[in-house]
């Protein structure tokens, strides 16, 4: 059902997913069928051999929308080719996942290192787009590369600028939390970004630490996010990166209570 924003707009409500723990699926499961909720598997993002009870769940579950990629250490632009190399094979395992389990999206950190410009700048963007068209061609997946270390959103922008084509391939996956302790605001994030933000990763900190608190427990500018969010004018799926359960309980609870992103009473 739509919501009117605002602006007096129609609007669809978020489609809001979560990062569940096999270990605590049972709990998981009885949230989202209550809440409606969605899954971006997190647990999955480190590499190597899984449990296959635990990709079967995944799987037969039919709520993965979207996975988190492979991300520790993981850079697909590196200088040193060995890296670069083995960067790009467990970005193409990331893909081979998502296509098993049914998502249509993967989730990349943008990896980039923030303290450079000039050329390595350049190679990164470079790099970086022939590698994202080329997985997104190849597993018909939308690729959705995430400002992770990124002190702005320049780099981004760059790569997007560069892409030059449409967000269902490839495109920004906004980081709200990361965004909050880089040293450009929000407001200039999706600025920015606005045109090219096609995924969002929703968490809580106080600008100085990647802490991952439920939303409304930390200093981020929920307003503001929720004024951005409805100006994008799209549905863009939107992840809770809050930590386990009682985290989501809680961020959820205070979307509700809020009315953000298409939720709570006032929006029924």
């Amino acid at each position: 059902m739509d919501f009117i924003t605002e602006s007096g707009c129609k609007q669809e409500p978020a489609l809001i997913q979560v990062q569940p723990r096999f270990a605590a699926r049972k709990d998981w499961e009885l949230l989202v069928q209550e809440k409606n909720l969605f899954y971006e598997p997190l647990e999955l993002s480190m590499g190597g051999q899984y449990p296959e009870e635990m990709l079967e769940w995944y799987k037969n579950s039919g709520r993965v929308r979207s996975l988190h990629g492979n991300f520790i250490d993981v850079n697909p632009a590196s200088g040193d080719e060995d890296y670069r190399m083995l960067s790009q094979y467990k970005c193409h395992e990331s893909c081979q996942l998502a296509k098993t389990l049914g998502a249509d999206r993967v989730v990349f950190h943008s990896s980039i290192f923030p303290y450079l410009s000039g050329a390595y700048l350049e190679n990164w963007v470079s790099v970086c787009a022939d590698f994202y068209s080329m997985l997104s061609e190849t597993y018909h997946l939308t690729i959705c590369v995430e400002n992770s270390m990124d002190l702005d959103p320049e780099p981004l922008y760059r790569l997007m600028k560069k892409m030059n084509g449409g967000i269902e391939w490839v495109c920004v996956c906004l980081d709200v939390g990361h965004a909050n302790y880089s040293r450009a605001g929000l407001t200039e994030w999706f600025d920015m970004l606005g045109d090219y933000i096609g995924h969002i990763h929703l968490s809580d900190n106080r600008a100085y630490f990647d802490d991952h608190l439920p939303l409304g427990q930390g200093n981020v500018d929920w307003p503001l996010v929720q004024k951005r969010w409805e100006q994008l004018n799209r549905r863009v799926p939107i992840t809770l990166e809050v930590g386990d359960i009682d985290g989501v309980k809680k961020s959820l609870t205070f979307l509700e209570k809020n009315n953000y992103f298409g939720l709570g009473e006032k929006n029924v």
